[in-house]
């Protein structure tokens, strides 16, 4: 195990539990979930956004080296000026290593980044039929959560987020800020 401590802050419970079914895949060797990597749900961006000072703040007081990774939607929000206030939280301790990965818009674009995983938990959406859609090309367009509500009917934050991720495929999902964040932790603890 790398001895180093990993915070992941989230601004919601629903990234926590999809991060719990991907990280695993994710991670380079050394890292693993409640050993040395460890996800810290919020209660929205708001309180995400109180607390990252706080515990930037308090990182040089761990018994190890900490990292900090950030993931927050993008919202209706303009992205690069969302990162600028996200690194500005987080700048407050120079000695520790922050990244900050933006979902363009929010979670539910990722699911739609592999429509074949979101077919086999909501089987009456026919991702053959919608693959080709100009619209689902590049699925961070969208506005997720509302596109998987038109798709499905019975759609829910929280069990989308617990069984989609169990049948993604990461190296082929459709969303660049998918992809962004994967390779961006990849590169960051590498």
């Amino acid at each position: 195990m790398k001895e180093e401590w990993i915070e992941i802050l989230t601004e919601e419970a629903s990234m926590e539990i999809f991060l719990r079914k991907i990280l695993p895949e994710i991670l380079p060797k050394g890292y693993a979930l409640d050993i040395n990597c460890f996800i810290r749900p919020h209660e929205g961006k708001s309180h995400l956004q109180k607390s990252i000072p706080k515990k930037v703040k308090s990182y040089p007081d761990f018994p190890l080296p900490v990292r900090l990774i950030i993931i927050h939607d993008q919202d209706s929000n303009d992205c690069k000026l969302l990162k600028k206030q996200l690194v500005n939280l987080a700048k407050g301790n120079k000695k520790t290593p922050f990244l900050i990965r933006i979902a363009c818009r929010e979670l539910e674009n990722w699911y739609l980044g592999d429509l074949e995983a979101v077919e086999k938990v909501y089987p009456r959406i026919k991702a053959s039929s919608l693959m080709e859609k100009k619209k689902y090309l590049n699925p961070d367009i969208l506005f997720g959560s509302a596109e998987m509500n038109l798709l499905a009917k019975d759609f829910s934050k929280s069990y989308a987020s617990r069984e989609i991720p169990t049948f993604m495929n990461i190296q082929h999902n459709k969303s660049p800020s998918f992809n962004h964040f994967v390779s961006g932790i990849q590169k960051f603890l590498s």
